[in-house]
């Protein structure tokens, strides 16, 4: 029998299983390209499209409340919604600028995976101390 069709069989069972009915349905227009681009995120990360659209869901609703608090931000915000969302027929999310926090957690994916390239604790404290001297003003 074929792995992969185990697997895509057990997947279902897991979904079938955590599906609530407490969960709503929601349609709303998309970006087709976006659209695409979940799908193809939630393949790679072998997950129903659901989970990882209410994660992300998350991730948006909370930053765009903190920008809603700061009134300097949240009309730069309300702006970039309406002429960037709404007036376009297509977004381009390739070119959206990343948000400070989504760059920091970048950054420190970065940072761990170079230090999980070296093998000993002296090459890891080197990495440190040259990344701290190079941040120092």
């Amino acid at each position: 029998m074929n792995i992969f069709a185990i697997r895509r069989r057990n997947r279902k069972k897991v979904q079938k299983k955590y599906e609530s009915k407490s969960r709503l349905q929601v349609n709303f227009l998309c970006d087709r390209k976006l659209a695409a681009r979940l799908k193809e995120l939630a393949h790679a990360l072998e997950v129903p499209i659901y989970p990882l659209l209410e994660h992300l869901l998350q991730l948006g609703i909370r930053e765009a409340m903190v920008i809603a608090q700061d009134e300097a931000l949240r009309e730069r915000f309300v702006r970039h919604l309406v002429e960037d969302h709404l007036l376009t027929p297509v977004t381009k999310p390739e070119s959206e600028p990343i948000s400070k926090r989504a760059l920091r957690i970048e950054n420190a994916l970065r940072l761990l995976e170079l230090l999980e390239t070296k093998n000993s604790p002296e090459e890891q404290r080197e990495v440190i101390v040259s990344l701290l001297e190079q941040t120092k003003p």
